[in-house]
């Protein structure tokens, strides 16, 4: 009766629920995009998003969004804002139609000035585009563009000429839609003329004579979209609502219109196609949201926006749907961009009927009928359909429900159930439980206190089997089934805790390798090892700096075995360790989760982890890691808790009100390392794209403030790592984390390397690295030609330095050498004059010839005063303080004037002032004065003048000199032979002599009766 009765108090009921959605994340313009409507997508060759907007053209990395808007007064913007069609060309050159300003060329990898041109309508300008407005681009891939237009039919571009025409002049003037099939043949969709078909190759066209009448009621009349298909369908979107299929291998038309059938096609306009790799067909309306054929089954499914629903299509009315290479698709509608990837739809997010609580869900159970069944804070929920419906079972004990927190199957099939009241027997058939026997005797597990059973293991204890179970909170305990008892810490008798070293009383698992060794994950003392149950205490492995291969921390999580017989250790606060059991080392996972929770292994010995409520996989042979960031997952509160796996290799992973089920054979990897594009070059602030076009930058020496911009299209999640290096400087990677711009400043002149790599998780880099080459210039004053100029002049110099200095030594010998023949010739004469007078004088005065000895003294005098001039001349003359032209004015006219005023000889001397500042050498000096002082004293002596003149003055760069008087005159030549046939009288020889040194002219103008007139003229440049 009593378990009747207990059945009666089961509320057991089913839940339906239909298969999930895709999940949509939206993309709007409050995260980046330059405006909600947008009109048209590609994916470039790089991989980059490009998004047509009303207002702009937006690239797109998964991250952040780069937009391009057009400016009425700047030429080198796109030519319109509202784009209709996005299209690349082989050359890898963008082409933009838009609605309001004609056609733009874009080539991001010309200078920033040079990257866009313009095609705008012009009446002024012959062959210009016809009109602004253009709806679609296609490429027939031989060099034109065929533009659809408003109002101009259809157009055709010469990229090579960058002229337009129209090839086929006739039919309604509205295009809507352009489609190239392999042949090279247009199709060409027109408001309300039907289908045209355009040959590019010979411009013949093809066309139905029906729809020259506007007001016949035709099929598709108006063709809004036009896609061709794997199988070779083409398809169209018609005004009529109603979709066509053409198949070209059988000629045959099918058209799929409204029915009553859900699984029929709604009732809309398709304006856009898209093809999925599985050969569906995705189609997008002007209202019911997005529309998906599936041909093998022949059905029709639609996705629309649910206010009240999460991850729903942002809006209805779709302008485009695209597919990626990746495979996610893409919805651009009035209402921003509505993104759904597949690479997540293996992980079905099934949720449990709502009730007036929130349901916590603790642990999983497959039975041998493959029903599912799911442990809860609310009892029991029983699903055999993979989540289309539940069974909810409430589990109740003395009155009161339980919380179902562990399932155990023993080996003799009795499946017991741990609660947050003890450890029970549960019969499913009935959907009762009972405890064991005694267990009102033992003081711990009579009746849990604040604590719930979170693992359960069958061993052998003192040879007797035992289920070891952890009541968390109170160490360990275990039920003998021999002894029919309950054994735990409260045992006076037996002390389990001292007995086997418990030292953590939170023990979160406990797990029974294959070798049959226990293994206990405790929250405080780190991972326990229990080789022999009942024989050998507790040893525990600890994060210990005196360990060389410690545990990354003591707060285990969980523990599961692979099939090497390693151990996988989760820990929440340091994340996963491998464990080998033979030589005790613990290898950190240093790419994991800090915060690591449950974790399994699959059939491939691939580790998955609940980490910061995402699924995290860890692929041991290829060592990468791996961040599963399931979007629906975004607006809830994460998973949390363990991982169950069936026995088909199914796992299943709970969060709150809803769990994720997944089999690891059926998703796909993650792309590790995607590739990285450098989309920017900044010297200082000014933008130089350019330059990136060679991957090689040549910088001067003042350009060494730059920055580079870099971006990997990902778009998976948003887990995308960056690091960077500039070889030559780094002595390591840089890691930026999210961020895409590296700056330096200040750098040397020389070469560097600039290295950046991308991954899908942190620390998790490969060997794809994208690298920019870059040499600064040094100054020129650093360069090796500059340097070898310099020692080259350096040693020029020092040679010249050398040479004048020898110069100077042999000037310096050679006015010795002068000044010695000068006294030899002069003094040395004089004093042998002066010896001989002087025996002269002595005969005289012995001879008592007074006369004679008196003019032989005047003689010697005289002798020794011009000794004595010549000596005061000789030491002028050497004197470099002396060189200035000043110098030789004051001396000739100190030397001058007295004696003429000595003979009653006017005296006049002219000097130009400018000749003052003339520095002389000394030879020059020397030989100017005593050329001067020759002639004076030849007229004192010889012209019986009563007039000297003496000019000094500059005419040409040149110094002339004139000495003149107005004596008596002489014949020049007489007096030449004269001196050469004389052993004295060389005066005028000495002059000539003189002036010869110095390359300087000398003219000597002498007139009988009229006196004499010499000129010196030196050169002074």
């Amino acid at each position: 009766m009593k378990t009747m009765f207990l059945g009666m108090m089961i509320a057991a009921h089913m839940v339906n629920s239909r298969t999930p959605d895709p999940y949509f994340t939206t993309i709007r313009a409050e995260n980046g995009l330059s405006n909600n409507k947008v009109n048209c997508i590609l994916q470039d060759k790089r991989g980059f998003i490009w998004f047509g907007t009303e207002d702009g053209l937006n690239r797109y990395d998964g991250k952040s969004f780069t937009v391009f808007r057009s400016s009425p007064t700047d030429t080198t913007t796109l030519s319109g804002n509202r784009i209709t069609d996005i299209l690349e060309d082989k050359a890898g050159i963008f082409w933009i139609a838009t609605a309001d300003g004609g056609l733009t060329k874009y080539d991001y990898r010309l200078a920033q000035s040079l990257q866009f041109k313009r095609f705008r309508h012009s009446e002024t300008v012959p062959g210009s585009i016809p009109e602004n407005h253009i709806n679609k681009l296609v490429d027939d891939q031989r060099g034109n563009l065929w533009l659809a237009t408003s109002s101009s039919r259809v157009v055709r571009f010469n990229k090579k000429t960058e002229r337009f025409d129209i090839p086929v002049n006739t039919g309604t003037r509205g295009i809507l839609s352009l489609m190239l099939d392999q042949d090279g043949v247009l199709w060409v969709g027109r408001e309300g003329g039907g289908l045209l078909k355009i040959n590019t190759r010979t411009l013949a066209y093809e066309t139905d004579a029906r729809y020259k009448n506007l007001y016949a009621k035709l099929p598709h009349a108006s063709i809004s979209a036009i896609y061709k298909s794997s199988d070779q369908s083409v398809w169209f979107g018609s005004w009529d609502k109603v979709l066509y299929r053409y198949d070209c291998r059988k000629s045959a038309k099918e058209a799929f219109s409204h029915t009553s059938n859900p699984a029929s096609f709604p009732d809309d306009e398709i304006v856009s196609f898209a093809e999925a790799g599985n050969r569906q067909l995705w189609m997008a309306s002007r209202q019911s949201g997005l529309i998906v054929y599936d041909p093998n089954r022949n059905r029709f499914t639609t996705y629309r926006n649910d206010p009240l629903k999460k991850g729903t299509l942002v809006d209805n009315h779709v302008n485009a749907v695209y597919i990626d290479r990746s495979g996610i698709v893409w919805a651009c509608t009035n209402n921003g961009v509505s993104k759904y990837n597949p690479l997540y739809s293996p992980f079905r997010r099934i949720c449990l009927p709502k009730g007036p609580t929130d349901i916590t869900i603790y642990d999983f159970y497959k039975d041998e009928q493959q029903r599912l069944w799911i442990g809860t804070n609310e009892g029991i929920f029983v699903t055999s359909d993979q989540g289309q419906s539940f069974e909810k079972r409430t589990v109740v004990y003395k009155g009161q429900p339980l919380a179902v927190t562990k399932f155990f199957k023993d080996v003799d099939n009795t499946l017991y159930v741990g609660t947050d009241y003890t450890l029970f027997v549960y019969n499913p058939v009935t959907n009762t439980v009972a405890p064991l026997p005694n267990t009102e005797a033992d003081p711990v597990m009579k009746k849990l206190i604040a604590s719930r059973v979170v693992s359960v293991v069958r061993d052998t204890l003192n040879a007797h089997p035992v289920l070891l179970v952890s009541p968390y909170g109170h160490y360990l305990t275990y039920y003998d089934l021999v002894d029919k008892v309950w054994v735990s810490r409260m045992d006076s008798v037996r002390k389990i805790i001292d007995r086997y070293s418990l030292k953590d009383n939170l023990i979160r698992k406990l797990y029974k390798s294959k070798a049959g060794v226990m293994w206990l994950a405790t929250a405080r003392y780190g991972l326990g090892n229990w080789p022999q149950p009942g024989k050998h205490p507790v040893s525990y492995f600890r994060n210990s700096p005196a360990n060389a291969y410690p545990i990354s921390c003591d707060d285990v999580y969980d523990i599961q075995e692979d099939r090497k017989g390693q151990l996988w250790v989760s820990t929440y606060g340091g994340g996963v360790n491998h464990f080998n059991p033979r030589t005790g080392k613990f290898r950190h996972i240093r790419e994991s989760s800090n915060l690591t929770e449950g974790l399994q292994i699959d059939s491939r010995n691939n580790v998955w982890m609940i980490c910061n409520g995402h699924v995290h996989k860890y692929d041991n042979a290829l060592r990468t890691y791996s961040c599963y960031d399931l979007p629906a997952l975004k607006s809830e509160s994460g998973l949390k808790g363990y991982i169950y796996k069936d026995s088909r290799d199914t796992m299943y992973a709970a969060g709150i009100n809803y769990y994720v089920v997944f089999n690891p054979k059926t998703i796909s990897r993650i792309t590790k390392e995607p590739p990285v594009y450098l989309t920017d070059f900044k010297i200082f602030t000014d933008s130089k794209p350019d330059l990136l076009t060679n991957k090689s930058v040549e910088l001067t020496y003042q350009q060494n403030y730059f920055s580079i911009e870099f971006s990997a299209p990902e778009f998976s999640g948003d887990n995308l790592q960056y690091a960077f290096m500039m070889e030559g400087l780094d002595t390591k990677w840089t890691d930026a984390g999210k961020n895409t711009v590296a700056s330096y400043s200040n750098l040397k002149a020389g070469q560097y390397r600039f290295l950046v790599r991308a991954s899908n998780w942190r620390g998790s880099f490969g060997s794809r690295i994208t690298e920019l080459r870059i040499r600064i210039n040094p100054p020129f004053w650093q360069t090796w030609w500059f340097c070898m100029l310099s020692s080259l002049i350096f040693l020029i110099m020092v040679y010249a330095i050398y040479k004048y200095r020898i110069k100077q030594v042999y000037e310096k010998q050679a006015i010795r050498n002068e000044i010695a023949r000068d006294l030899h010739d002069h003094i040395g004469s004089t004093l042998s004059s002066i010896s001989i007078y002087s025996r002269v004088a002595s005969i005289y005065q012995d001879q008592q010839q007074a006369q004679e000895l008196r003019q032989l003294l005047t003689t010697i005098g005289e002798t020794s005063n011009e000794m004595i001039t010549e000596m005061a001349d000789i030491v002028w003359a050497i004197k470099p303080t002396d060189d200035r032209m000043t110098s030789i004015v004051k001396r000739i006219e100190s030397y001058a004037r007295p004696l003429c005023a000595a003979k009653n000889i006017h005296f006049d001397m002219a000097v130009d002032p400018r000749i003052n500042t003339l520095n002389l050498g000394m030879v020059v000096r020397k030989n100017i004065y005593l050329i001067v002082k020759e002639a004076i004293n030849n007229a004192l002596k010889y012209a019986h003048c009563v007039r000297l003149a003496v000019s000094i003055r500059l005419k040409n760069n040149r110094l002339e000199l004139v000495v003149q008087d107005n004596g008596v005159g002489y014949n020049l030549n007489e007096v030449l032979e004269s001196s050469a046939q004389s052993l004295s009288g060389n005066g005028l020889q000495n002059m000539s002599r003189r002036a010869q040194e110095m390359q300087a002219p000398f003219l000597i103008d002498s007139v009988i009766g009229q006196g004499t007139r010499i000129k010196l003229s030196i050169n002074i440049t």
